[in-house]
């Protein structure tokens, strides 16, 4: 990150260093989901997380899905730490152009993944192609651990991040005539809308 980029975000949470980035921008959740609400023809959020992880962990209605990494195996091969040996992860050549399909350089884009690591570093490769107003979801979708041995959450992905700000999120699902699915943006086909979280006050939003 630049010395000059900034690492909080505008309501003052001080933003995790792995997901901080060179453009220093960064909403929290709640941040995130009421500038989206205010104008959804433009501001634009974007899902960096893997298919399966879009399809079947669930995901933000309005999102499209461009994953920035793919996962690998190869038991000879580098491990990613927190992960079984042999598991790491290969940057979709593919993510770059695919993301100029649908936005501009100055079109203002919400990014998120799972913990806000691979936003961060999916935002940092749209600042070097010239992009110059994609913003960092912090925490992402799980949010952060708990660390607190006290807690039965512990360890847990129970802290900040969308799912424990009491924000809408879901699963299309859809029946074996939904045969057109499109990675980018929603399923073909016969399908329904589920709504698995939200509407609660939730675990805090970081602020």
């Amino acid at each position: 990150m630049s010395s000059e980029a900034k690492s909080a975000t505008p309501t003052g949470f001080e933003v995790p260093e792995s997901n901080q980035t060179a453009l220093g921008l960064y909403v929290m959740p709640k941040e995130a989901y009421a500038m989206w609400k205010a104008d959804p023809e433009g501001v634009h959020i974007l899902d960096v997380r893997t298919f399966e992880e879009y399809t079947f962990v669930g995901h933000l209605e309005m999102a499209k899905n461009v994953p920035f990494v793919f996962p690998k195996y190869d038991p000879d091969g580098p491990s990613l730490p927190g992960r079984p040996p042999g598991c790491y992860g290969e940057i979709n050549p593919d993510f770059l152009p695919s993301v100029k399909e649908f936005f501009t350089p100055t079109d203002t884009i919400l990014i998120y993944c799972a913990t806000g690591g691979r936003g961060a570093m999916a935002v940092n490769v749209l600042a070097q192609a010239g992009f110059t107003n994609v913003h960092n979801i912090v925490s992402g979708l799980e949010g952060d651990r708990v660390d607190d041995p006290g807690s039965v959450y512990h360890g847990k992905h129970m802290r900040n991040g969308w799912k424990n700000s009491g924000l809408p999120w879901g699963c299309l699902l859809y029946t074996s005539d939904a045969a057109d699915e499109s990675s980018r943006g929603g399923w073909g086909g016969v399908g329904g809308w589920v709504v698995w979280g939200g509407g609660g006050g939730g675990g805090g939003g970081g602020g």
